[in-house]
């Protein structure tokens, strides 16, 4: 099979084989199928029939019909129609079976004076499904599930998409829900029974509707009937099925409507790539596809191999050598072309998934560099779907340009189109949660930070103190929000940001007021946030962001498609359904929408590959449990099984693994089929996970792909900043002229002004100037030990410190409660007084979700517990409490120490001690308790007479810390004592203050390394500092 160009037109045309020859020779009514192995041109040879018959005129175009496995599959092929042809058509003639039956009911009841019915999709008839069973759970009632169903199991997902299974294998069999309940009752499944009453409870729902609505299995059933019945408005004259494998019982029986009427039927397809078993695809009819049309039909086989010969060929034919056999074996292992490119299949076997996404991004990208072969004519297959968004971020973070088929989740899943409909909800619902605004407000349209929405709270919090309220701050976020202007009065980018927003999202609710639909009031929000033109500029790069850019900008198309669905099939229902049914929906809507990005890797399951071919697939995740999965699909309602027990089929004989190992298998051999020039398979081998089975397949000589260099910009400019750093003088120049030519593109890395380490300091002046007399550095017991440990750690935590989090605002908490227990007289000394204080303002605390809230209160209890504790055994052996959080000042030379003290307590022995509360659960060892910084500090603060209200004359006891974290030796608290420093230990302490100040004042602030993993000063804002401009 050889192109050319035909001088008499632009069409592309082909040169055919004997055998495809031979599919053309066929007379203009004579049907047949047409098998052939991958790869030997099937679809090519019914292109050239196509263009044969309808260019010789022995066809009309309005006669013929293609039929595609899927409406992408309808898309792309229509193109091609349109190019071989070269004529003008009279609309397209490649359509899905669904496309066509619905075409004919539609036809059919407009002729009789009826609604035209409307295609119901399969994410709206899973809604309506989670409706009545929820119904079922709330009210009572409903179906008689055995017990093997329970309610738990029938509020999964899983089980109602069984549930549709069932309801499509029912309509192709025209059972009916009394035929159901019959076979149930005659084979012994309860299951059937009880889902025939569900399915008239589901028929009933639908009569309710004012439109006709069918799914696509009804609408098949339907448009067959009425072929049937010579009522049918067009009647094609010839049928040319693509891809036949997919087809299921329901469009079986609208071709043999056809075929029986007299339209000339030719099917070309492979049962050995068939993957729509799992939606009732019967690829095992295929080698009897006469039987079942019930026309006499040729069977023709198709024996030249073009799209790849060597390595990849043979492992598709053993591969389809293990796969059970539909009347016909002999198209398999046809021999190669003489032109057909000789394959490759590479091995990457890696330790962890991490590594062989990395490996494998190497080898695609190498393809692409080196190879010349383009993004788009890539693919990644994976076997899960759960498994492809995680492989596209990867794969994208690794530089590769990746996209994932439109309909790969549903839109709920995808964070820009989530949002938005967010935004809408917001505006128009009554009662909306803290929680939704500021998701709202940290999303794409709020612009902000967790720190800015912080901010931002604090200052609402401040207004409302200032005018005496004492509401918490997510209830005044949430009313800020709904009145456009209230922001006015605080001057930050978080608040102007913020009051966009509002004014935003009080449009909408003027849309909502005046009878907008839901596409116009998204379409307000989507054109005030300005994210179209940035996303768009991002989109043009290339790495992570540009991809994430194209999803979100992918995800918002489709959005908007929906939502124009929405308001053409229903548009007297109000826009807060549309948002009820987005969020509760949990299977994808069946898009054509354009990807914005298609010059990228396709990132898929196997279905999404049907029809297509690419010079490099790689199948990726061959994993031992995950492909081939051997699950049995219908475990709980085995639609499966309905079928053969229609035509009579003992099902005692039925090996249903077996039948889920072939179609495992004919996924395989589909996508290792799919690839022209190189074909890798990817897998982990570790000790937790275990190559597939399938990788045996592999010849043993396949090379493995190897590791080297990243082959990315950012690998460039890593590889030339150490070449340029480890050079001079003129070696060095070939390195900084490339990353010249390389900051000129604007890449990241390149452009020595980004370098760290080499930018001059912004100013050589110490913090404090020593030399000035009256100069003083403030000094704080908390902070010497972190200056005395790293100097770089103290001084970031300075300068930049984060915001307290959780576990320092539950101490601050824990502070006052021990505060105004002490200091309360008569008060309860008990962990519930503690928690009373704790919950007083525990609203205050965000959290993401309410068990998380519960987990850390009960946390919150156990200190509190241990606080009562220590303060029922303080008062019980009779100490008095002498300070509560008592301020202390004193100078010693130009360091000003400047603390707080929790308690100053006066033992019953006479002596005092001073007591300073922790509620970490680090605790440091006792060899450290003599030199604690902290405590060293406080006894320090009592020798110089800085702490107010302390005892005169009393013995000093030194100082201890109170751990309320955990207990021992019977009690709910622990205490690390440091005892009291003798004269020599306080002049050490002196001389540690003295260093530490001049430390602080100073211009250099060293950073230590090799600190333990959990050390607070090991984290990476730390860290980064510590790293070299240039890694060796």
């Amino acid at each position: 099979m050889h192109a050319s160009a035909d001088p008499t037109t632009t069409a592309l045309q082909v040169e055919l084989d004997p055998s495809q020859r031979a599919v053309l020779a066929l007379r203009d009514d004579e049907s047949a199928v047409v098998i052939g192995a991958p790869g030997t041109g099937k679809t090519a040879t019914l292109l050239e029939l196509l263009a044969e018959r309808v260019l010789s005129g022995r066809v009309a175009p309005s006669d013929a019909l293609v039929l595609a496995s899927s409406r992408v599959s309808a898309t792309r092929l229509r193109d091609t129609i349109a190019l071989r042809l070269g004529i003008a058509l009279p609309g397209p003639l490649a359509r899905t079976a669904a496309s066509v039956a619905s075409e004919i009911a539609r036809a059919d009841a407009v002729a009789r004076g009826l609604e035209a019915p409307r295609l119901l999709t399969g994410a709206e008839q899973d809604l309506i499904f989670a409706d009545l069973l929820s119904g079922y759970d709330e009210e009572g009632g409903g179906p008689a599930w055995p017990a093997t169903l329970p309610a738990e199991v029938r509020r999964l997902g899983p089980f109602r998409t069984e549930l549709r299974e069932l309801l499509a294998r029912v309509e192709e069999a025209n059972l009916g829900t009394d035929g159901l309940r019959d076979l149930g009752a005659e084979t012994g499944h309860p299951e059937w029974l009880a889902a025939a009453d569900f399915f008239d409870d589901y028929h009933a729902v639908l009569d309710s509707y004012r439109s006709g609505s069918r799914d696509s299995t009804e609408l098949l059933a339907e448009a067959a009937a009425i072929v049937n019945s010579g009522t049918a408005s067009r009647m094609p004259r010839l049928v040319l099925v693509d891809d036949a494998q997919e087809l299921t019982l329901g469009a079986i029986e609208l071709l043999s409507a056809w075929a029986r009427a007299g339209a000339t039927v030719i099917a070309f397809g492979d049962p050995d790539i068939g993957v729509a078993g799992f939606r009732g695809g019967r690829a095992d009819l295929l080698g009897s596809l006469d039987q079942h049309l019930g026309v006499p039909m040729r069977m023709l086989l198709l024996d030249q191999g073009y799209r790849s010969a060597g390595p990849i060929a043979a492992l598709v034919a053993e591969v389809t050598s293990r796969v059970g056999a539909a009347r016909t074996v002999l198209h398999r292992s046809p021999p190669a072309a003489i032109d057909a490119p000789i394959g490759e299949v590479v091995r990457i076997e890696a330790p962890t998934r991490a590594e062989e996404i990395a490996r494998l991004a190497r080898r695609l990208r190498e393809l692409h560099v080196l190879g010349g072969v383009a993004w788009n004519s890539m693919a990644v297959v994976l076997r899960s779907g759960r498994h492809v968004p995680s492989f596209a971020r990867g794969l994208s973070a690794a530089g590769v340009a990746t996209r994932m088929n439109a309909a790969a989740r549903s839109l709920r899943e995808e964070w820009a189109a989530d949002h938005l409909v967010r935004a809408v909800a917001v505006a128009i619902e009554a009662d909306i949660e803290a929680d939704t605004v500021a998701d709202l407000l940290l999303g794409p349209f709020g612009g902000l930070d967790p720190l800015a929405l912080r901010r931002l709270r604090l200052a609402l919090r401040h207004e409302e103190v200032a005018g005496g309220g004492n509401r918490p701050g997510d209830a005044l976020l949430v009313e800020a929000m709904a009145q456009p202007g209230r922001f006015a009065t605080i001057d930050s980018p978080p608040a102007r940001r913020a009051g966009r927003l509002a004014e935003t999202l009080a449009t909408v609710r003027a849309l909502h007021e005046s009878g907008a639909t839901i596409e116009e009031m998204l379409w307000a929000v989507w054109e005030r946030s300005g994210l179209a033109a940035q996303w768009a500029g991002q989109a043009d790069g290339v790495g992570v962001l540009a991809d994430e850019a194209n999803r979100h900008l992918d995800s918002v198309v489709s959005l908007f498609a929906s939502a124009q669905r929405y308001v053409e099939r229903t548009p007297d229902r109000p826009p807060i359904e549309f948002i009820a049914e987005f969020r509760a929906a949990e299977l994808p809507e069946d898009s054509l929408v354009a990807l914005s990005r298609p010059d990228a890797v396709l990132v898929c399951a196997p279905s999404a590959v049907v029809g297509a071919e690419f010079d490099v697939v790689a199948v990726s995740a061959l994993q031992d449990g995950i492909w081939p999965n051997l699950r049995l699909r219908s475990s709980l309602l085995h639609a499966d099984r309905l079928g053969p027990a229609v035509e009579g089929v003992p099902l005692a004989v039925l090996d249903d693994r077996r039948q889920v190992l072939h179609d495992e298998l004919r996924m395989f051999a589909l996508s290792a089929s799919r690839a022209r020039r190189t074909l890798i398979i990817s897998n982990v081998s570790s000790a937790d996970e275990q190559p597939s089975p399938l990788v045996r397949l592999v010849p043993d000589d396949a090379p493995q792909a190897t590791i080297s260099d990243p082959l990315t910009l950012r690998g460039m400019v890593g590889a030339l900043r150490r070449e340029l750093a480890g050079r001079a003088g003129e070696s060095a120049s070939p390195a900084a002229s490339a990353l010249s030519r390389l900051a000129h593109e604007s890449v990241p890395g390149a452009d020595p002004a980004s370098w760290y380490g080499l930018a001059a300091p912004s100013t050589d002046a110490p913090l404090v100037d020593l030399d000035d007399a009256e100069a003083r550095v403030s000094v704080s017991p908390s902070r010497l030990g972190a200056v005395e440990k790293s100097p770089l750690g103290w001084f970031i935590d300075t300068m930049s410190a984060a915001p307290s989090g959780f576990h320092a605002d539950l101490g601050t908490l824990l502070h006052s409660a021990m505060e105004t227990l002490s200091t309360t007289p008569g008060a309860a000394l008990d962990t519930d007084a503690v928690m009373e204080v704790v919950d007083a303002r525990w609203h205050e605390f965000r959290f993401d979700s309410e068990w998380e809230s519960e987990y850390q209160r009960s946390r919150a209890r156990i200190r509190a517990a241990g606080l009562a504790d220590y303060l029922s055994s303080f008062e019980r052996d009779g100490h008095r409490l002498a300070g509560a959080e008592t301020a202390f000042t004193f100078e010693l030379g130009q360091a000003v120490v400047v603390g707080k003290i929790d308690r100053i307590e006066h033992t019953a022995a006479g002596s005092v001690v001073i007591v300073d509360l922790k509620t970490g659960t680090t605790f440091p060892r006792d060899d450290e308790l003599p030199t604690h910084a902290q405590l060293g500090l406080y006894q320090l603060a009592a020798v110089h007479g800085g702490i107010e209200g302390m005892p005169e004359g009393a013995e000093f006891g030194g100082a201890k810390l109170l751990f309320v974290s955990s207990g021992v030796r019977g009690k709910l608290y622990r205490e690390k004592e440091q005892p009291a420093l003798g004269p020599e230990q306080l002049e050490e302490f002196r001389a540690r203050v003295r260093s530490a100040a001049e430390t602080m004042a100073g211009t250099l602030f060293p950073g230590v390394d090799g600190l333990a993993e959990r050390d607070p000063l090991a984290g990476y804002p730390y860290r980064v500092h510590l790293i070299p401009a240039v890694s060796s």
